[in-house]
């Protein structure tokens, strides 16, 4: 299972390095929309709608990028105040109380952090599934996205683990590996959406 996701995330690597100049680029303007707050989400959106067009060997270029953001602006920000309010409740919640003592508080820790985690696997299998249905709304991705970890149960902990170690990794290396994160991860992603529904 481990081994496959791997091999899932060497393709996405594989596909980044066929365009590897253009997606840095894209990938230093999705950073620099994520400080912005207002742009972060619909460059996420974006980052995504790129990366199926670099699968899909289609000619790609910063309209891409620009028009999917642009079009789903609304779509976007329903999903990234979602981010907003779970992140931070849930954050809130780990710093405020999670040196509390007592069994009730260890429980509660120990609940609050496997919902960050789950979470964060739904959000992997978010904007792949969204970008690939007719009803893009968020509700029916959010339950899609459930769906698939349900149906794959071990694969997602497993990529879910794995994503969060790579991401872990990009934020303490800083620029050695925050250029690339938000392209690899788009393209991973997209790879491992397709992969589960079959169509490789």
């Amino acid at each position: 299972m481990v081994l496959y996701v791997l091999v899932l995330f060497g393709r996405a690597i594989r596909a980044w390095w066929d365009e590897f100049v253009f997606l840095l680029v894209l990938n230093l303007i999705w950073l620099l929309a994520q400080l912005t707050v207002v742009l972060g989400p619909p460059a996420t959106l974006g980052l995504y709608a790129v990366a199926r067009r670099v699968l899909d060997h289609d000619l790609v270029g910063f309209g891409d990028f620009w028009q999917a953001g642009r079009d789903g602006f609304g779509r976007a920000w329903s999903w990234g105040a979602a981010q907003l309010v779970v992140y931070g409740v849930l954050g809130f919640n780990l710093l405020v109380y999670g040196r509390r003592p007592g069994a009730g508080f260890l429980a509660l820790r120990y609940t609050w952090t496997l919902l960050l985690l789950a979470w964060f696997a739904l959000n992997l299998y978010y904007w792949p599934l969204n970008l690939a249905q007719s009803d893009r709304r968020f509700s029916t991705t959010l339950n899609n996205a459930a769906k698939m970890a349900l149906l794959n149960p071990g694969f997602t902990i497993a990529y879910a683990l794995i994503a969060l170690l790579f991401v872990a990794v990009s934020v303490l290396s800083g620029m050695l590996l925050g250029t690339v994160m938000g392209t690899w991860l788009a393209l991973w992603g997209t790879l491992v959406v397709r992969d589960r529904l079959g169509k490789r």
